[in-house]
């Protein structure tokens, strides 16, 4: 998931399906575990994967893409399915980024584009996760060169290496500005070393940005920056004391507000939104952390406008996968991948490993499987894959898994 379980907390318990059976003795219908080939692409969807899709796509308000992190083909789906969707009318695009972030995102697209974004990560490739990769910029400039695109989540901990440059562009006098760029310094010479235990959103308390917040006031935009970083200071606090279930609720909760805020906000009165976040916050029900995250709110808000929402989890079988491993002037690193749980869940089913070819990308409508395992197999099986059965429509899987490209590998 490019890893960040160590850097941002657990991100990424169950309740417990009841072990009773039916009383009826018959056996329950089976319905056939379809496997279908599927292809996508910047034209969009392709195969009998890719047909079963488009017809799920008609009615949607919502499509919710969760993935493990760190995978090209997974903002390139998400690409494909934005093409087909925007057949219904105009689409936004939620991503697992800090509103303030997002600012800087857009405004170097509109400035420079993709090569602007690559220059301004220079030297501080950790300042935001997912858009720091290449395919996921891509996908987020094709919505209008990121102006109908929603950063929903908290600022990311490198974050400061970018908004103090912003919040120093504010600053009343020479003295708060000095002291800005060298909280931004110190951050850039940590992470450069892996650092991330001492970085300023993990060290400052709540008096420091009480101060700032006095410093600013009656600056708009400051504010709007400090209060967005006290929320992630107090977020990333939560997860250093050990309190996991509050982190995991607090963050949960800043990812509700700021979506419904945007929401809210769209012109449409049932705005249509594509989402390619974590897929722990993407699936409905209990997560693996214990928590109802934003993918459980989707359901119910599409059907009160008359819609659906169509939740899809990417999550290869093997390949490779960039994580964050900062050495060597690089902050990532591509790696083998190690899958979490699909292969778990087809051999519970008794599905043959061949099923799934070497090469290309598989679609698995759930249902089915989700149906063949309930009960005893089900709860058997790993934390992670029950969420997946029980918490999502389909599942894009592949054994051939290309890493994403960050844009600080664009010279390798």
């Amino acid at each position: 998931m490019f890893k960040w379980v160590h850097i941002v907390g657990a991100m990424c318990l169950y309740a417990v399906p009841a072990q009773a059976q039916s009383a009826d003795p018959k056996a329950a219908p089976s319905e056939p575990v379809e496997i279908l080939e599927i292809g996508f692409s910047d034209t969009g969807l392709s195969g009998a994967g890719g047909e079963r899709l488009k017809a799920a796509l008609a009615d949607a308000q919502f499509v919710a893409v969760g993935e493990d992190h760190g995978f090209a083909g997974s903002p390139r789906l998400a690409q494909a399915l934005a093409t087909e969707a925007r057949v219904y009318g105009p689409l936004y695009h939620a991503v697992e980024v800090g509103p303030e972030t997002l600012k800087w995102f857009r405004a170097r697209l509109a400035s420079g584009g993709l090569d602007a974004i690559e220059s301004g990560l220079a030297g501080r490739p950790l300042a935001f996760p997912f858009l720091s990769n290449r395919e996921d910029a891509v996908l987020a400039d094709g919505f209008d060169h990121g102006n109908r695109v929603w950063g929903i989540d908290q600022e990311f901990v490198g974050a400061p290496m970018l908004l103090m440059d912003e919040l120093a562009a504010l600053a009343p006098d020479r003295a708060t500005r000095t002291r800005l760029l060298a909280i931004r310094d110190a951050d850039i010479a940590a992470l450069a070393k892996g650092d991330f235990e001492n970085i300023w959103l993990n060290t400052a308390d709540a008096a420091q940005f009480s101060a700032l917040a006095k410093t600013f006031a009656g600056s708009p935009p400051a504010t709007a920056i400090i209060d967005a970083l006290a929320a992630s200071a107090h977020i990333y606090r939560l997860n250093n004391q050990g309190a996991y279930l509050q982190n995991n609720e607090q963050r949960s909760a800043v990812m509700r507000g700021y979506f419904l805020a945007q929401y809210r906000a769209a012109p449409e009165a049932a705005p249509r939104v594509l989402f390619k976040m974590g897929a722990y916050h993407m699936g409905w029900g209990t997560t693996p952390t214990s928590i109802y995250d934003l993918g459980s709110l989707l359901p119910g808000l599409a059907a009160a406008n008359g819609m659906t929402s169509v939740h899809i989890a990417y999550l290869p079988m093997d390949g490779r996968v960039r994580v964050i491993k900062p050495a060597d002037a690089k902050a990532t690193a591509v790696q083998p991948y190690d899958d979490e749980g699909i292969a778990a869940i087809l051999a519970a089913a008794d599905i043959a490993p061949e099923r799934i070819g070497p090469a290309g990308h598989y679609l698995i409508p759930i249902a089915p499987l989700r149906h063949a395992l309930a009960g005893k197999k089900l709860n058997a099986l790993p934390d992670f894959s029950k969420f997946v059965l029980l918490g999502y429509d389909y599942l894009v899987t592949t054994r051939d898994a290309e890493a994403a490209t960050a844009f600080e590998a664009l010279d390798e």
